[in-house]
């Protein structure tokens, strides 16, 4: 076996939280340091891997191109390493802790009442919530640069590598304001006739109305594409726009905006909201215990 450099693990959590927020005072904080004995130990890294690892610009830290390759492997190791430690004792829910969630902006809305729960029940946990860019991030489950996912499918869904649980169903309703110019229930013919905003959360040109159209060899007008379920519906007022929308969400919003809302008419198919997380941590405590409190709280069972 080749010999490891004599290097204090300390450090290299330095350098990994150094490299991951670009700010001493961050990872000062985020290692419960004071900001003098991390520039001292910055110092010592540097000193020992005789590189200058990170250049101050715009009182950010940016890392040098040797930087950037021990990033590849020390941060990886680290993530193995910690995710190892932590599987080899039990979670204990009075320690600081941090779960990492990436959901969309609807997905993350659908979690809050039992975050709300989760953060007063457990005054140490952080709950960081990341952008979801992609339907499923796969890989970075599997890094562990995230736990869990907070996502949506339209049918049922087999993967080798992710565990799943089913949360809830929830069907589509079409929304339009009340002044709209369209007065009778909407049909197809009237459904196509008028502009459309398009939901799309990563940034895709077509979303399961259109390919519910597809299937009938139609098409609809998209006058607006955004990523945001929360704000799609403060578009209508005034307008002569429709929006279809998850039913769960619009049911809150439609009479604040003055809107109303309908079936689509078409079928669309309904979605149901899911967490996944990956294989590889089924035994991890975290997860276990995040999952074990959000079954109890919602009354559900794993799928």
């Amino acid at each position: 076996m080749s010999q490891l450099p004599n290097l204090d693990l300390n450090l290299l959590k330095l350098f990994a939280a150094l490299y991951q927020n670009g700010s001493v005072t961050h990872t000062a904080e985020q290692l419960n340091l004071s900001q003098s004995a991390c520039s001292h130990a910055l110092t010592r890294l540097r000193e020992r891997l005789g590189d200058e690892l990170f250049v101050r610009v715009n009182n950010r830290m940016l890392a040098t191109e040797h930087a950037h390759q021990l990033a590849k492997t020390v941060l990886p190791a680290l993530q193995m390493l910690e995710r190892g430690l932590q599987e080899a004792r039990p979670f204990d829910a009075s320690e600081v802790h941090t779960l990492t969630i990436a959901a969309t902006d609807y997905t993350a809305w659908c979690l809050r009442p039992f975050i709300t729960h989760l953060i007063c029940k457990f005054a140490k946990l952080n709950i960081r919530f990341v952008q979801l860019e992609e339907r499923i991030a796969e890989q970075a489950l599997e890094e562990g640069a995230l736990d869990l996912v907070c996502g949506f499918a339209h049918q049922q869904e087999f993967s080798e590598s992710l565990a799943q649980l089913n949360w809830f169903e929830d069907a589509y309703v079409t929304v339009r304001c009340q002044s709209h110019p369209c007065s009778q229930a909407l049909e197809l013919s009237a459904f196509l006739a008028y502009p459309h905003i398009l939901i799309a959360p990563w940034n895709e040109r077509r979303g399961i109305v259109d390919k519910a159209l597809a299937k009938i060899k139609k098409s609809r007008t998209i006058a607006v594409t955004t990523p945001h379920v929360l704000m799609a519906p403060t578009l209508l007022p005034d307008s002569d726009m429709l929006l279809t929308m998850p039913q769960r969400y619009a049911l809150q919003v439609c009479g604040r905006l003055q809107l109303q809302l309908e079936p689509p008419p078409l079928s669309v198919p309904n979605y149901q909201l899911k967490l996944y997380w990956h294989r590889t941590r089924k035994s991890d405590p975290k997860i276990e215990w995040f999952m074990s409190q959000f079954c109890d709280f919602h009354d559900l069972a794993h799928t």
